[in-house]
């Protein structure tokens, strides 16, 4: 029966299954027997064979020589244990080959036991102290339990040597991965900061606890403090704006009620002028639960805030034009044709037919002149004037449009369709009658000959967005010519074929857009029939 490591006190200190489970049974335990004496060879061998470690056998490898074993050693790098005698070739062969082995070999996980029959040539203590020895015997004293005992403990020793050397290596891996890990995070970080500086984004963190406020250096820059400051929240509001303050402490409020992110534009006082702000946080709980820190950003929005008023003033300058232009220019145009109108009942039997015709051109244009300005009055009204913004059921709102179109429908003889599903929309009620009644009268106007209009009107509801479509079988539109559909006075047909103001569609975009949305238009081409899709933001009732 083979000698195993089954002694208690053997096994005292070996490795867990964990860690034979990383060499397989397969493999043997290479032991390497180096010594000039064949006797001590068959001595070793003989106490060392059907030797099992772990259930793994011992591959003996024997070296007559110190040159021998170095050869052997180089073709077996992975030799657990040498049994080295010291006097060789020469005095010191054996220690030569340690020498050998542990620094130009540089292999510090070979376990070596020397054995000797002269230990005069080397004193026990400073071998192991020098040379890194497992083991030192007496050629004298060895016996098949010594050589056993002695092997097994260096091959304990071994395998202790190779795992720590494997979990040094995955140190070392750990720590490269580490710092590349960190040497990423350090240039993300680089990044963020130039983000932050672009974007004028700074970040910023509130500790509940200590009322600290700690800024990152955009936020410092935002704030026109030295970069590293701190500060608190009170200190924070003393830079708010008076009336804006009151808003800006009822939002934190509610955000640490609620325990939910918020966001919240104000005004501060930054380096001696007013900037305007936009604060967006989000609350982080500790593990009770209860509310421990607060993490935002802060961004400067001054230049967008400047630029907004800006475009409002412009806007509302080009407003206020186009309605004092429009609505001025009424009165003389009232005139002009109150006076054509007389001219024409008087002068009625002195005109001559080429007169009448010139005449009829003149009452024409000044007719088609006043309602170009009341199209124009309306456009400048939209978003202005007119009934504030409502819930209503659009479905309403499309059969009022459908009831004052009737007429232009019977004469058409159009078919007219409605279906999906009609929410109710927060819209100025006025507004939306206005885009869906000039959407259907279009669709109804812009007819081919000698085919019966099919109008459909259609709704849906997808996500937080109301989507409506009119569609016909009509005239159609070129693909080139989309984009100028909803300019102010654009005619896409001659006026002698469909007449028009060139506003209604111009009309319609604003009003779309005045509600936060979008229109377009889709067709395949010329006589193809059109789609005109628009797209509002549909919010939550009650919300």
């Amino acid at each position: 029966m083979p000698d195993t490591i089954d002694d208690p006190d053997l096994l005292a200190g070996l490795p867990d299954a964990a860690l034979v489970d990383a060499f397989p049974s397969a493999r043997a335990w290479k032991v390497l027997l180096v010594d000039d004496e064949p006797d001590v060879h068959a001595v070793l061998r003989l106490a060392l064979q059907d030797v099992l470690v772990d259930g793994r056998g011992l591959l003996l490898l024997d070296a007559f020589s110190a040159a021998e074993a170095r050869t052997t050693l180089l073709a077996n790098p992975d030799t657990a244990v040498i049994l080295l005698d010291v006097v060789m070739e020469s005095d010191h062969a054996g220690l030569d080959l340690v020498r050998h082995i542990r620094q130009e070999l540089a292999n510090r996980s070979v376990r070596i036991v020397l054995i000797t029959g002269q230990p005069g040539y080397a004193p026990q203590r400073q071998v192991v102290s020098e040379y890194q020895i497992d083991g030192y015997r007496l050629k004298s004293e060895l016996s098949a339990d010594v050589v056993f005992v002695s092997v097994c403990a260096a091959i304990r020793s071994y395998r202790l040597m190779r795992e720590q050397e494997r979990l040094q290596r995955d140190l070392e891996q750990k720590v490269t991965e580490l710092d590349a890990a960190l040497g990423v995070v350090r240039e993300s970080e680089a990044n963020f900061i130039g983000a932050q500086s672009v974007a004028h984004v700074g970040s910023w963190i509130y500790d509940l606890a200590s009322d600290e406020l700690r800024l990152s250096a955009e936020t410092c820059r935002i704030l026109a403090v030295p970069e590293g400051s701190t500060g608190s929240y009170e200190r924070y509001l003393t830079r708010v704006l008076p009336e804006d303050r009151g808003g800006l402490e009822e939002t934190w409020r509610a955000a640490l009620e609620q325990g939910a992110a918020f966001e919240h534009e104000h005004r501060i006082m930054a380096g001696g002028s007013v900037r305007h702000v936009r604060q967006q946080a989000d609350l982080r709980c500790a593990v009770d639960g209860r509310p421990a820190r607060i993490l935002g950003t802060t961004q400067d929005i001054t230049e967008r805030k400047q630029a907004e008023q800006e475009l409002q003033r412009s806007n509302a300058e080009l407003e206020q034009f186009s309605y004092a232009i429009s609505h001025d220019l009424r009165q003389p145009l009232r005139m002009i044709s109150s006076y054509l109108q007389l001219l024409g009942i008087s002068l009625a039997e002195q005109l001559d037919s080429e007169q009448r015709e010139h005449f009829k051109f003149a009452m024409d244009g000044a007719s088609r002149l006043d309602r170009m300005l009341v199209a124009l009055l309306e456009y400048s009204r939209v978003g202005r004037l007119g009934e504030p913004p409502a819930w209503v059921e659009t479905r309403v709102i499309v059969d009022e449009a459908l009831l004052f179109l009737q007429p232009a429908i019977t004469e058409a003889q159009a078919k007219i369709s409605v279906r999906g599903h009609w929410p109710r929309a927060w819209v100025r009620p006025d507004e939306m009658l206005r885009l869906i009644q000039n959407l259907l009268a279009n669709a109804t106007k812009f007819r081919l000959a000698g085919r019966v209009p099919e109008i459909g009107i259609a709704s849906r509801v997808n996500r937080a967005n109301w989507c409506l479509t009119v569609t016909d079988n009509g005239i159609g539109i070129q693909p080139g010519q989309r984009d100028r559909l909803f300019q102010v006075f654009q005619r896409l047909q001659s006026r002698a074929s469909y007449e028009g103001s060139g506003v209604g569609l111009a009309l319609c975009r604003k009003i779309a857009e005045h509600h936060g949305g979008t229109i377009w238009a889709e067709s395949a081409g010329e006589g193809q029939g059109s789609r005109f899709c628009v797209s509002l933001p549909l919010p939550r009732e009650g919300g």
